[in-house]
């Protein structure tokens, strides 16, 4: 049997995503099948969302505290599955493949698992997927491996976008820890999406820190099929208006493994204000109907009409100079008041235009 380390990329069942969406790939770090010796001192991973892509860029510190060993190391991705073409089933969805060992651009092999005699427990690959595959030398003392790829984000009715990654695996190395543990997560400006709220059962909440201006909501949220009683489907909601997610973490040993999810608008609405205070816009779903949203606007109390009238202004920051109104968007996670920031400037986020010529129409029509 052919010795082999793998930068793995399947945690998912691919039927999950086969009725309501695409699966396409995932990411993950460097993990060993029978390695006792050699430990992992340090990763720096930095993920960057790029239009329906991760871009993903690892550093690696490896400590081999014996001789020199030369392994053949993996990277696994299953093809593509669920609403997907036949063209998409047939090559892996990552580019900008690259490995570097300490100074050295490694060269790599591409082929179907089947066709390469490496084995692999079911769990982590079979033979229809696509494997990667390279030779390292650990030499005695540090080895600094530097990896980047990209890879194809999952689509579903729940969600515009999700980005998994694997990093569990990274526990595998002698000591069964990642000792020095840095993740950086860099997702389109002025966006609402989730990251893990915690990493272990033992966690309270992961220690995100905001590298820039945003805000991160206080209680895990969920997605609509979610088990709120599953802690590995914790999310953290996050509002980046400019700069990014950091997360640092020593003898870092993970449970669970990555999700960043940017949500559907009907699901985003849920995630806008901590659990257990009142959502005032709970009824904007109900909006999506186009034959019924005149009927639902014309339902809709005094104080719904000013609040949906506003809300687009409160998402592009405007600063209110009516205190009750100001202090009613502040427990949104979105709203960050800019004292800069002019109502002319206001750009359509959540209202449309037919949304407000209907809220103007009922407000008009009350006052005859």
């Amino acid at each position: 049997m052919k010795k082999l380390l793998v930068f793995l990329l399947l945690s998912f069942t691919q039927s999950s995503f086969a009725n309501d969406g695409a699966f396409y790939a995932v990411g993950n770090t460097l993990i060993p099948l029978k390695e006792t010796v050699i430990r992992l001192k340090k990763e720096i991973l930095s993920l960057s969302s790029e239009g329906g892509f991760m871009r993903v860029n690892i550093y690696f510190e490896f400590f081999n505290p014996g001789n020199e060993k030369e392994l053949i190391v993996g990277f696994v991705t299953p093809p593509a599955s669920g609403d997907v073409t036949e063209e998409e089933e047939s090559h892996p969805q990552v580019k900008d493949f690259f490995v570097q060992v300490n100074d050295q651009l490694l060269a790599y092999k591409i082929a179907r698992m089947e066709g390469t005699g490496f084995k692999l427990p079911e769990e982590i690959a079979d033979g229809d997927d696509f494997i990667y595959y390279f030779n390292v030398k650990f030499k005695k003392g540090l080895t600094i491996i530097r990896h980047s790829y990209a890879y194809r984000a999952g689509i579903s009715v729940e969600r515009i976008y999700e980005y998994a990654y694997r990093l569990t695996t990274g526990t595998t190395w002698a000591g069964g820890a990642i000792e020095d543990f840095e993740l950086n997560i860099n997702m389109e400006n002025d966006r609402v999406f989730g990251v893990p709220f915690r990493f272990s059962d033992r966690d309270i909440r992961a220690d995100w820190q905001i590298i820039g201006v945003g805000r991160l909501g206080k209680t895990p949220r969920y997605d609509a099929y979610d088990d709120p009683d599953d802690p590995a489907h914790n999310i953290a909601a996050a509002f980046i208006k400019n700069g990014y997610l950091q997360l640092k973490a020593k003898n870092f040993r993970p449970q669970y493994d990555i999700q960043i999810v940017i949500p559907q608008l009907y699901n985003e609405i849920n995630w806008w204000c901590d659990r257990g205070i009142e959502n005032d816009f709970h009824r904007f779903n109900e909006l999506q109907d186009p034959d019924s949203t005149e009927a639902i606007i014309r339902s809709f109390s005094e104080r719904e009409l000013r609040l949906f009238k506003n809300l687009d202004y409160a998402r592009n920051g405007y600063d209110f100079k009516d205190s009750s109104l100001k202090k009613i968007f502040l427990k949104y996670l979105w709203y960050m008041p800019d004292p800069t920031f002019k109502m002319e400037n206001v750009t359509e986020k959540y209202v449309s235009k037919r949304y407000m010529d209907l809220i103007l129409a009922e407000e008009k029509r009350r006052k005859l």
